[in-house]
């Protein structure tokens, strides 16, 4: 029996998106390994990094504080976020006043940090999800689909949160993060022949007692919202998908990330352990069932 082909599918999420690298280690561990990376925003910056065999460690080490590090990798800062005006930014009043940073400084630090900085030679399928903000339509950058842009330029766009960030222009266009059109774009994985998708979603709502987030402020009402408007969102999706493809797996991951904020990087080691931990547990599930073995009309959540 040929070996069935395993995707790993990543929704955004900014810093709470460190629970991901939990659920690849907990595939490290179980022998999973996929072939296909498709994700949008942190999705898209951990499906880049280690989409081309950058070691786990390496990339949780760019989270740890400094005098823990073991690696002289990539170092995650926030301000590695928070680029300024260009001198043709000012000289366009009403883009500049489109969002309050600009990526072009993450994009440049993308670009000096990763070994490879082209698609088509990647040794996996990696693909990245915007959207066009004047068409309205996402945009997958990847083999198969718009290849000639420099990872780093399609990352810049993926993570390109509208009013926090000015859109991204590549070449003539304007774009903005791809959960915009998508939570998660499992489609392309199915497209790219995947046979199990492991879907990695850190939208998960937070489970409170009666009047704690009413009165916890603003932002924790925002945060919540948008937890459940995304969640629900991604649950339709994979139900969906999973309808139509009934000879495909889907492993639908959802840590429970808790109150932890969407800027919050200091938050790295419970991010990750909680990702690691749901992952464990509904990857090993799903090997005892022998999903990775054959291929089903099954959809597998853990949260």
């Amino acid at each position: 029996m040929s070996r069935l082909k395993v995707a790993f599918v990543a929704s955004g999420g900014a810093a709470r998106g460190l629970a991901h690298l939990g659920v690849l280690k907990a595939c490290e561990e179980l022998g999973i390994h996929p072939e296909i990376y498709v994700g949008t925003g942190a999705g898209a910056l951990v499906g880049i990094t280690y989409g081309q065999d950058i070691p786990l460690d390496v990339l949780l080490d760019a989270y740890r504080l400094p005098w823990r590090r073991r690696h002289s990798g990539p170092r995650m800062h926030v301000s590695t976020f928070l680029g300024l005006p260009s001198l043709r930014d000012f000289a366009d009043p009403a883009y500049l006043f489109s969002g309050a940073f600009s990526l072009d400084k993450l994009e440049r630090y993308i670009e000096q940090t990763l070994p490879i900085n082209d698609f088509t030679k990647l040794p996996h399928n990696v693909l990245v999800t915007a959207v066009d903000i004047d068409t309205a339509e996402r945009v997958v950058f990847g083999p198969g689909y718009v290849e000639n842009v420099p990872i780093s330029r399609a990352v810049a766009a993926s993570v390109c949160t509208p009013g926090m960030f000015r859109p991204y222009k590549i070449n003539d266009r304007y774009y903005v993060s791809g959960e915009v059109a998508k939570t998660l774009s499992a489609d392309l994985a199915i497209a790219a022949g995947a046979d199990v998708v492991i879907i990695s979603n850190v939208y998960r709502p937070e489970k409170a007692t009666v009047g704690e987030i009413s009165r916890g402020g603003p932002l924790g009402i925002l945060r919540q919202s948008i937890n459940i408007l995304l969640s629900e969102k991604e649950r339709r999706g994979v139900e969906l998908y999973a309808r139509l493809h009934p000879n495909i797996t889907f492993i639908d991951v959802a840590p429970d990330v808790g109150h932890y904020g969407y800027s919050n990087r200091f938050a790295a080691r419970p991010l990750v352990l909680r990702g690691y931990r749901t992952g464990l547990r509904a990857l090993a599930e799903a090997k005892e069932k022998g999903v990775f073995e054959k291929a089903g009309p099954t959809i597998l959540q853990m949260n």
